[in-house]
């Protein structure tokens, strides 16, 4: 049960006359104290000082002590806490804190996690640093730079390309993009950066037309549509999000069979605790870093990702931010010289590779689930580089008018009069055909 559903029962338990032993609590560094609080009091009477006696079959009245005996709590106080509404006394009366990131602070004994199961070794390296490798000494040290697995964090062969076990999505990379994770510079769009028609709600009209056009791109190589999510940082932005979607993907039947609309559009902070197999995230700001500077948002939003991470936000600005040189250092080497660069240099280990273009760099040529390309072998394939958003938009503009008239065309002859159209509107025709297959397979 939920922390509010023990809150709002707890008459009707204690008058049931509810018994535990342990009491386990998932997510509770993002619980407040009193909610974490709350479950323990479910039961008559307070803690026994003595060993609980076996319940005696002649009687059925309750203990006048509660049984509890252990309490469990599993939590992650690198991500955001709990949210209070009231930000003065969030600040002032520290109500922001958890019981689990007060014990974490008090240095109460705990058990650490460290190895991860979710996403791609190159995608943990964005936040792995926040969590210190157990180990002893400098043999630790010595057997964390040999390994492929980050520093501070270790990866499971499941995740890890090459690895005997390694889950076959992991293998092979990702289809239409170069990279497994990338910065992607914004510019000024129609001569504008981030607009704030009132206070806090931030948009930025540039980054939203070109994560939806990624979002198309994605869509189009046969990207299933559940596997995305669009984060973002601001209320705004998430609005400004879901109309553009609404305008380029889902006014029309063809525009929903061709694109429909992404797994999830939410906000980082309303995501914690959720993951998707791609993540598109739109930092927005231009002016200010604003609220991500908070390093425990970062962490959040960089550890949603499992497959592919594509990044969209002004690098000029966020390079500058030593709070997350660490984490988006490694993925800003390509933008100018700065604090950035250079902490994340020395974060990890030094080690100056790879330099990432800060420009979409594609594969449009593949086929999502059938990408030739491994994870551990880039191949020798050339990318397409998309230095700017007019360039890729254009590209996508160019594919999606292909597989609207495979669309039509399928729709008037089936897949063999989309071959007339050349090959490409004949992949889309195929892959269209096999998207309705399987819609009609799920209806029945």
């Amino acid at each position: 049960m939920t922390t509010t559903h023990a809150a709002i029962k707890r008459r009707e338990f204690l008058e049931q006359g509810l018994r535990y032993d342990s009491l386990v609590m998932e997510e509770a560094a993002q619980v407040t104290e009193v909610e974490t609080l709350i479950p323990m009091l479910l039961q008559r009477g307070g803690p026994s000082r003595s060993s609980p006696s076996p319940p005696s079959s002649s009687s059925s009245a309750p203990s006048p002590s509660s049984r509890l005996r252990r309490i469990v709590l599993i939590g992650d106080h690198h991500q955001l806490p709990p949210v209070v509404k009231n930000s003065a006394l969030a600040r002032a009366a520290r109500l922001d804190q958890s019981l689990f990131a007060r014990l974490a602070r008090l240095g109460v004994p705990a058990v650490q996690l460290d190895a991860q199961g979710r996403a791609r070794p190159a995608l943990a390296r964005l936040y792995a640093w926040r969590y210190e490798r157990k180990g002893d000494g400098a043999a630790s040290v010595a057997a964390a730079a040999s390994s492929p697995s980050p520093p501070g964090l270790a990866s499971l062969p499941c995740v890890t390309p090459g690895s005997a076990g390694c889950s076959p999505p992991y293998e092979l990379s990702n289809a239409g993009f170069a990279h497994e994770c990338q910065f992607v510079d914004v510019p000024d769009f129609q001569g504008r950066g981030e607009s704030s028609p009132s206070p806090f709600y931030y948009l930025n009209l540039g980054e939203a037309e070109l994560v939806v056009s990624c979002f198309q791109y994605m869509r189009l190589l046969g990207y299933p549509a559940s596997s995305i999510a669009v984060l973002t940082t601001y209320n705004g932005q998430r609005d400004l999000l879901a109309d553009v979607f609404e305008a380029r993907c889902a006014s029309s039947e063809a525009q929903l069979r061709l694109f429909g609309r992404p797994g999830a559009l939410s906000t980082v902070d309303k995501f914690q605790g959720q993951q998707a197999d791609f993540v598109l995230l739109s930092l927005v700001r231009t002016s200010a870093v604003g609220h991500f500077r908070d390093v425990r948002r970062a962490v959040v939003a960089l550890s949603r990702a499992r497959l592919g991470l594509y990044v969209f936000g002004r690098a000029a600005l966020f390079a500058q931010c030593a709070e997350l040189a660490p984490a988006l250092g490694g993925l800003l080497r390509g933008a100018a010289p700065g604090a950035g660069a250079a902490a994340a240099a020395a974060a990890n280990g030094g080690d100056p590779s790879p330099v990432l273009p800060l420009g979409l760099a594609l594969h449009p040529g593949e086929r999502y689930g059938s990408c030739p390309r491994r994870a551990s072998d880039p191949g020798k394939e050339v990318p397409v580089p998309c230095a700017s958003p007019q360039e890729f938009a254009s590209l996508v503009a160019g594919m999606s008018g292909a597989a609207e008239r495979a669309l039509w065309a399928a729709a008037a002859g089936g897949p063999a009069a989309a071959a007339a159209g050349g090959p490409a509107a004949a992949s889309e025709a195929a892959v269209i055909f096999e998207e309705e297959e399987e819609e009609d397979a799920e209806a029945e």
